[in-house]
Formats: structure tokens, sequence, C-alpha cells
């Protein structure tokens, strides 16, 4: 089974490249990208998981599983945030070059995930 959070990290690529930037979807789908391998992971191993947004806690029912998941993505724990903080008006929307780091963070976790599930590490 492939995680799908590719399709998230593609929907923030282009976010970032539209003119005008939307680096504030890019995060929501940053978030997304990292949240849904972190699920995939999860169901392939034959746990369920809770209805949740939150990266850590995922992150920690991975650790469950594999201690090195857990230990080297835990600093994707702060894309939970990027679940609804853009999202809805007031907030000050962030600079395109702020959200770059967060996408490479989401890749990270994408790229772990796969690894493990196609049998490397």
């Amino acid at each position: 089974m492939a995680p799908s959070g590719g399709t998230g990290s593609q929907v923030a690529d282009l976010a970032l490249g539209d003119t005008p930037p939307l680096p504030g979807e890019a995060l929501y789908h940053a978030q997304q990208a990292a949240e849904k391998p972190l699920k995939g992971f999860l169901v392939a191993n034959g746990v369920a998981y809770p209805l949740t947004h939150d990266i850590g806690k995922l992150l920690d029912l991975c650790g469950k599983i594999d201690r090195d998941l857990d230990t080297a993505l835990s600093p994707a724990a702060d894309l939970t945030q990027f679940a609804v903080r853009f999202r809805y008006p007031g907030e000050d929307q962030p600079m395109r070059e702020e959200a770059l780091p967060w996408l490479r963070l989401a890749r990270l976790v994408l790229d772990a995930v796969t690894r493990r599930l196609s049998g490397d590490k």
C-alpha cells in the first residue's frame, strides 16, 4: 500500500508556485502530506488510529511499531498546527519562504514511511 501523502505535497507545491503564492494553503497540505502516511503506516501494521490531526499522537503510535520512525520524525509533530492555523480569517499569512522548510519536513515523513512500507529502512 502506497501512502497518499504524495498528493498533499504536490498540492502544496502547486500552492507555493501559484501567482501569488498561497503559503497558508501549502502549509495545510504539508500537514496532510505528513498525517496521511502516518495513518497508512498504522493501518498497514494493523493498528487503528484515532480521529485526529495531531502528528505527535500519530508518531507516538507509530513509535510503538518502529521506535526509529518516531525518533527520526519527532520534529514533524510541529506540523500539527497547520491543520487549522491558516484555514480561517484573522491569522497573518506566512511568506512562501517560511513554508518551504515545513514542506521539506512533510516530504521527510512521506519518504520515511514509504521506505518502511516497501521493506527498506
